[in-house]
């Protein structure tokens, strides 16, 4: 049977006629004394007996109310469940984001999803790139953004942006002058260094010997925020990732671009074994949106303080 059977069923049991059946379910009484016969030949039994122009229910149709209401209440229950999901009022989402993108950008969009998706619950966790990996790989969440990636059967990797190198340089300094700042540039320059922790360090470390540049190392920063407070303060000259230069504004600092060009990866992780979320994917949805949206994949318009 089908759920507008079993609502006409309930209706008829409930007001005792056709007419006001049909007027509660916003059916004409044709249409319901229609229904109401497939229903009955369906059934091969009479469910109701009409006498003096009202319906009175059989010893069957008594027999099978009970399990019609119930029914009943289960397919509306479904289908609510089904709008609610259909509609994102039912879910939750655990998001990973490592440290630099937990400053503003992964927050900002975050709140913007759960503004468009009150209901949905949401957990925030900030870790490093090698943590989020494994929190991914153990589907302890949803969707994660980090700066490495893995050859792992548990894990779901993909290019989400990448982001470019920028020089960040004190206002003060005769290199702020320059359009642009070349690896050689930095030869006996007071320089604030990425810690060895970092992964990109290399790189900037390989690019620096294949110019001959040998900077002098002030100090070693593990976080762009901090490297940018040195620049800030006048210690040296830092390279940080274009990003945190579109976040910091000081007229104390300016930046160049940087080269070669030395990039870094956003990468997206996602638990390769768990089933496709629509949460998820709409959430995904509004990180990409929000990369072509604010040009976050574009350095050309990182500008001096």
């Amino acid at each position: 049977m089908k759920l507008r059977e079993l609502e006409l069923l309930h209706a008829l049991m409930s007001l005792g006629s056709v007419s006001n059946a049909a007027r509660a379910l916003h059916m004409t009484q044709p249409n319901a004394s229609k229904m109401l016969k497939n229903i009955e030949e369906q059934l091969g039994f009479l469910l109701f007996e009409r006498i003096n122009s009202r319906l009175h229910p059989t010893e069957e149709s008594r027999l099978i109310f009970d399990q019609a209401e119930i029914t009943l209440l289960s397919l509306r229950r479904f289908h609510s469940l089904t709008e609610d999901i259909r509609d994102m009022r039912k879910g939750s989402l655990t998001l990973g984001g490592m440290p630099l993108l937990s400053r503003f950008w992964l927050p900002n969009v975050l709140a913007t999803f759960m503004q468009q998706h009150p209901e949905i619950n949401t957990t925030f966790h900030t870790r490093s790139s090698r943590k989020l990996i494994e929190l991914v790989a153990e589907r302890q969440l949803d969707v994660a953004v980090g700066m490495l990636s893995i050859d792992d059967p548990l894990v779901e990797c993909s290019v989400l942006t990448s982001l470019k190198f920028t020089a960040a340089i004190p206002a003060e300094h005769p290199l702020a002058d320059r359009d642009h700042i070349d690896a050689s540039d930095l030869h006996e320059q007071d320089y604030i260094s990425l810690s060895v922790l970092d992964h990109t360090r290399e790189e900037v470390e390989l690019c620096l010997r294949k110019a001959n540049s040998t900077p002098r190392e002030r100090c070693e920063c593990s976080l762009p925020i901090v490297a940018l407070q040195m620049v800030e303060n006048g210690i040296g000259i830092a390279l940080v990732d274009h990003l945190s230069a579109l976040e910091h504004r000081s007229q104390c600092v300016v930046f160049r671009p940087f080269h070669p060009t030395i990039c870094m990866k956003v990468w997206l992780m996602r638990p390769r074994m768990r089933p496709r979320s629509r949460v998820v994917d709409e959430f995904v949805t509004l990180l990409k949106q929000s990369f072509d949206d604010q040009k976050l994949s574009d350095a050309s318009h990182t500008v001096a303080g």
